[in-house]
């Protein structure tokens, strides 16, 4: 796993693949759902994959809930807390 990274590397990172996956800078703030901006079921696993390939972590069946992935602000949390373990 890839620990060096901090929080606002990480929400750097996240913001980035959003923007690509919305085709749209992901410039908005982090409390939006993202489901507001577009985000749908597909870009969700897509975004899923990502997560876990670029940060090096699996994703708990009981974590891939609306909560964690509704915006980015819970995206980090959940990542930032799994890239600590």
């Amino acid at each position: 796993m890839r620990t060096s990274l901090d929080r606002s590397e990480i929400t750097q990172k996240v913001r980035k693949h959003v923007g690509a996956l919305l085709k749209s800078p992901a410039d908005f703030p982090e409390t939006d759902l993202l489901s507001a901006h577009g985000l749908d079921s597909l870009t969700s696993v897509q975004l899923t994959l990502y997560l876990e390939d670029e940060f090096g972590v699996l994703f708990e069946d009981d974590e891939l809930s609306i909560e964690n992935f509704a915006t980015i602000g819970s995206i980090v949390g959940i990542l930032d807390k799994k890239v600590e373990e």
